[in-house]
């Protein structure tokens, strides 16, 4: 492979992205080390601005070094430079695999930058080497015929442009331009599967020839084109599929179990990996007519209440207090807002959510919820007002000319 191919494709992409700000995750590894040297060299061709962002783990020592050199780099050739270490957040999250949960908190901060400072895309340097590994990848943790697709070219904000480009191109560009990208020492330690799968199974399978990659191509756009097929005949039961999944209970309990595990497959990948584990768990969970939750991977949940099925963080329910002084006629929140007036402007109160026990009057607030078919994330969420240890108002439930409620968007 020469250096021109890689050239050739990557100037293809960039013509894609003229006029926009991208910014490229970069570990200072050979493949982001390759795409942000020949962005950065073309990018007033195409008027990009590009940015750079290290996530540091904290996983190995040798990480602050590698943090070094990438703002270094960034500092040498004008390039704006962001960091952010995820060490803590890798620390105490205990939902799932380190692999997984670097994964997660990774994106997090790298869409937390490109909000900040108004990027408009986030630019990855999976290549096609990284992506049939994958595929082995998803073979090895249990997956379906429908998400053995590959890697997503886009998702949303996030671009791989280099998808077609192999680790032979990288090491040519690097070669020819006298690059020397860092190397992490983890990328060789095989209690990592992805680690497993590129030393031990694909030196093998390559030492027999390289035609298993077309055998790997034909699967997964077959894969793609049974994933089309099925979203379409799925696609009724979807309510919103953003920042949380909410699917129509009684549309997804009419599907066939294949339809039921696609959807549910599609919906939870949004958020963590997908194993065929998950999916039969999470269909048994279904079955049953409680309102109820069950957790996901990541720190996520799926709901089953009266009339749907949602999928969200489970930070979405965390319980929350406020208190309203004497001198605050407004309450405003990330999620609501409350107007006191007349004479509710000079008193104090607890604004809160439910706890278990909590009455309104003689009667049992769940007992109220339930009655009037409230689901169950609308419950955890629902705003309480208390005064005095009695409380006097709830949302769904209450009315009250001197209390103006507002909830804002999830």
């Amino acid at each position: 492979m020469t250096h021109s191919l890689f050239s050739e494709i990557l100037l293809q992409e960039l013509k894609k992205y003229r006029d926009k700000k991208i910014l490229a995750a970069f570990s200072g590894g050979k493949d982001s080390l390759a795409m942000l040297d020949f962005i950065n060299k073309n990018k007033n061709i195409f008027n990009i601005n590009i940015g750079a962002c290290y996530i540091n783990h904290g996983l190995r020592e040798t990480a602050k070094r590698d943090e070094i050199f990438c703002q270094k780099y960034c500092e040498k050739h004008n390039i704006d430079f962001y960091t952010y270490n995820i060490s803590k957040e890798l620390e105490q999250d205990k939902n799932g695999g380190i692999e997984s949960a670097a994964r997660k908190y990774r994106y997090k901060y790298l869409m937390k930058i490109l909000e900040k400072y108004n990027y408009d895309y986030i630019f990855t340097a999976h290549t096609y080497s990284d992506d049939i590994e994958s595929f082995f990848v998803d073979l090895y943790t249990g997956v379906s015929l429908f998400t053995l697709g590959g890697i997503m070219y886009q998702n949303n904000k996030i671009i791989r442009p280099m998808l077609q480009i192999t680790t032979e191109m990288v090491n040519d560009y690097l070669e020819e331009n006298h690059l020397e990208p860092v190397f992490d020492e983890t990328n060789n330690d095989i209690k990592y599967v992805r680690n497993r799968i590129r030393h031990k199974l694909i030196p093998v399978l390559y030492g027999c020839g390289s035609e298993f990659e077309k055998s790997i191509i034909k699967l997964q756009k077959e894969s793609r084109m049974f994933n089309d097929y099925l979203y379409k005949k799925v696609s009724h039961v979807i309510i919103r599929q953003d920042n949380m999944v909410i699917l129509k209970r009684y549309s997804f309990m009419e599907l066939e179990y294949i339809e039921k595990e696609y959807l549910l497959g599609k919906m939870i990948s949004l958020y963590c990996r997908v194993s065929k584990n998950i999916l039969h768990e999470t269909i048994s969970f279904l079955n049953n007519n409680d309102s109820k939750r069950l957790d996901l991977p990541n720190g996520y949940v799926i709901e089953q209440s009266y009339n749907t099925i949602k999928i969200f963080n489970k930070d979405k329910v965390d319980d929350f207090c406020f208190n309203k002084t004497f001198d605050m006629p407004l309450l405003k929140t990330d999620d609501f807002q409350i107007d006191f007036l007349n004479e509710l402007k000079d008193k104090q109160f607890v604004i809160r959510n439910r706890r278990n026990g909590d009455r309104l009057g003689n009667k049992k607030i769940k007992d109220l919820f339930i009655n009037k078919q409230i689901e169950l994330f609308e419950r955890d969420r629902a705003v309480i007002i208390e005064e005095n240890g009695i409380i006097i108002w709830v949302e769904y439930i209450s009315k009250n000319n001197n209390i103006k409620f507002k909830r804002f968007g999830i």
